[in-house]
Parts: C-alpha cells; structure tokens; sequence
C-alpha cells in the first residue's frame, strides 16, 4: 500500500495543478458510483454471479507483495480523490507540508490495516464466527456508509474545496 500511495503522491508532486481538473471530475464519477452500489447493498441485492474471479497467488513473498499492490491499486481507485486532494492542499502550503500530508495519509492507512489485521489474527475463529453470523447485517451497514461516503463525494464535487479544486 505504501509503495502505491507513495506512487500516487510522487505523481500529483510531479503533474501539480494540471490534476486538479481530472480529480474534481473523478469525485463526481467515484461519488456517483457509490451511491448506487451502497444502495444496491442496503436494499440487500447481490449479483447472481461472482464478477470477478480471484486467481490463485504464489506463496512466496514476491506473491504477497504482488498481491498487496495489486489490493492496494484497486483500493486507490476508492480513495484516490480523498488522497490526492489532501495532498495537493497540503502542496500549497509548500513541499514539506505536501510531504507531511502524505506521509500522515500513509501512516493513518496502514495503521488501520495492521489493527485489522492483528486483531483477526489474534481472536482468530472466534472473531470471524461471529462476524459470519451477522455477515447480513454488516453488508448493509456497510452500504449504508457507502452512500455516505458517495454523496459526501459529490457534494465536495459542487460545494467543497473550492481553493483547491477548480469549479
């Protein structure tokens, strides 16, 4: 995760205000794809199929690696707009600020990861059997904050950050 957001924030640095525009437009796109899918959750549909097939991954360090960055590209596809905005904010307050700002993301990122990830590890079975038996529950809980998350992003489209992100 650390290598792709370190990728991402090196490109903002390096492209600087010419993403502005392609970021506003990407919060309006990501928002308005939230919104649906969280919908879609919170009124409990799932499609009939899997859409996406997970291959089978090397057990090896350079498989987890691989699979790693492979999650955390598809993760920055979610939390792209939100990072690259506070990295270009904290970039006109100056380089160092700009740095700070990203490392700070980082930080906070993987944190929540490696929390996740010890707890799931150390409560082991109890934990997921738990968790199984409101799997329900929580995917609509979780759709519900996606809805959230998607019109935040498209009122921050058309109200929020306007020193930042062009109009």
């Amino acid at each position: 995760m650390t290598v792709v957001y370190g990728s991402l924030a090196g490109t903002t640095a390096f492209l600087g205000a010419q993403a502005l525009a392609e970021i506003a437009l990407m919060e309006l796109i990501v928002g308005s794809f939230f919104v649906v899918a969280g919908s879609l959750m919170v009124a409990d549909w799932k499609p009939s199929q899997s859409i996406v097939r997970l291959p089978e991954r090397k057990r090896s360090l350079s498989g987890f690696f691989a699979f790693g960055a492979l999650y955390a590209g598809a993760a920055a596809g979610c939390t792209a707009p939100l990072f690259i905005a506070i990295i270009l904010q904290g970039m006109s307050a100056g380089p160092l600020l700009g740095a700070a700002s990203a490392l700070t993301y980082a930080v906070g990122m993987n944190s929540m990861l490696a929390v996740f990830t010890c707890v799931t590890s150390l409560g082991g079975s109890s934990i997921t059997a738990t968790l199984r038996s409101h799997t329900r529950t929580i995917y609509r809980i979780a759709g519900g904050l996606l809805v959230c998350s998607g019109a935040a992003e498209i009122y921050y489209y058309f109200y929020g950050f306007p020193e930042v992100l062009p109009q």
